[in-house]
């Protein structure tokens, strides 16, 4: 007697609708932009204020809808801001100061960076831990310090002074951000670029180097808004008018009584446009880095 076995296939359909694969992950997103256009409509109502706001005539305060907009629109306070300030001596004073500062920071940070990460460094948890304390650290309360130590490095009243500060400040979130680029590089890289000859140097210089470009890009975002921005720093180390950076123009429009609002808004408006542009500019880098970081 001979036993035979059936072989029997279940055959399961198809969903075709797509309802498990695709129906969900569509709600959430869909909510997400529900929650998030409120949200960025609500973040650009300061900066819709503001840019129409400085286009308000000194002779005609008045506005109109909820005080978004002027009742008339003209540019005549940035006419004024333009004859009652060198703007173009105060605008070559912020790129001094921020330009080296951007540089620096992206240059030594990406050198620690990767010695941090790649090579045989005594106490490399330590630093890495000081650095992260570092970030901590709020800059209103190393003020009297800075100014002490520039007076007796006799950088008191120079750009100097203030790119060095903005330098030294810069260095730990661009360490941070830097090594965790590198570390997403495999190390069979950094294995096989040895085996071929290179050096640590030309390791760093030609592999990577290039390849951590999206977080170069957030740390050069970030250390600009920084040094750009920046308005107690250089009120406290540049007493010399002709030192000034543009975000010290704004006190001349200060007082209990202020008259010329319009103007105010107006170099607001200067002050920002530079680290928009370079936002629009970078924006692809800067979503890449920031992807790479959270990685």
């Amino acid at each position: 007697m001979t036993a035979t076995s059936e072989t029997r296939t279940l055959i399961v359909p198809k969903d075709t609708s797509g309802r498990h694969r695709h129906g969900a992950p569509g709600r959430r997103v869909g909510w997400l932009h529900f929650v998030l256009v409120p949200l960025a409509v609500l973040w650009l109502v300061p900066i819709i204020m503001v840019v129409g706001l400085s286009m308000m005539p000194p002779n005609n305060p008045s506005t109109q809808f909820f005080g978004l907009f002027p009742a008339e629109f003209s540019v005549k306070n940035y006419l004024a801001i333009w004859d009652q300030n060198p703007i173009l001596l105060h605008l070559l004073n912020s790129l001094l100061i921020t330009v080296p500062s951007v540089l620096l920071v992206c240059l030594l940070g990406s050198m620690t960076a990767f010695a941090l990460a790649r090579l045989r460094v005594p106490l490399k948890a330590l630093i890495f831990g000081v650095l992260i304390l570092a970030l901590i650290l709020p800059m209103s309360s190393i003020v009297v310090a800075t100014f002490r130590i520039l007076q007796s490095m006799q950088l008191y009243n120079n750009l100097l002074g203030l790119v060095l500060v903005y330098s030294a400040l810069g260095l730990p979130f661009a360490v941070i951000i830097i090594r965790t680029s590198y570390l997403a590089i495999p190390l069979e890289t950094y294995e096989a670029a040895r085996l071929d000859g290179a050096n640590s140097w030309q390791i760093f210089w030609r592999i990577y180097l290039p390849l951590g470009k999206p977080a170069l890009a957030v740390v050069a975002v970030w250390q600009t808004m920084m040094s750009w921005n920046d308005f107690l720093l250089p009120l406290v180390t540049l007493g010399d008018n002709a030192l000034k950076p543009l975000t010290l123009v704004p006190l001349a429009y200060r007082g209990m009584y202020l008259s010329q609002p319009g103007a105010l808004f107006a170099i607001l408006v200067l002050i920002s446009i530079p680290v928009v542009l370079l936002f629009i500019f970078i924006q692809k880098y800067l979503v890449n880095g920031l992807s790479g970081a959270i990685k």
